[in-house]
């Protein structure tokens, strides 16, 4: 079965082109980046893997432009507690010069009655 799987998996990355395997690694890497920064608290690394035009669209927040208030904003979520992310690749898709990701995420933060929620 585990043969099977792996000659699978190879076949479907045997269809892959180039730039959707370098869109998939980039994406990994870029992520696995990401995680690190957030999971040390380093709100400065985290900006620097945006552009320096970035527009973040948080939930419950006016958009924020620019490296400087992003890194403000993950400060806010460093400072109100919040640990531990781990993101997921849902659905990756490339076309052309062009990659969108869907995923998801979870993160610990305080509850708010004293406790953690994830």
């Amino acid at each position: 079965m585990t043969r099977f799987l792996l000659a699978l998996a190879l076949l479907a990355l045997a269809g892959c082109s180039s730039a959707e395997v370098r869109a998939v690694d980039g994406i990994a890497a870029t992520n696995a980046r990401f995680e690190a920064a957030f999971n040390q608290g380093d709100a400065a690394g985290l900006a620097g893997l945006y552009t320096a035009g970035a527009v973040v669209m948080a939930p419950n927040y006016q958009r924020i432009r620019g490296r400087r208030a992003i890194q403000g904003l993950w400060q806010r979520f460093f400072d109100a507690g919040v640990t531990d992310i781990d993101l997921k690749t849902l659905e990756l898709e490339v076309d052309g010069g062009r990659a969108s990701e869907y995923g998801a995420f979870s993160l610990n933060a305080p509850d708010g009655r004293g406790g953690r929620a994830t």
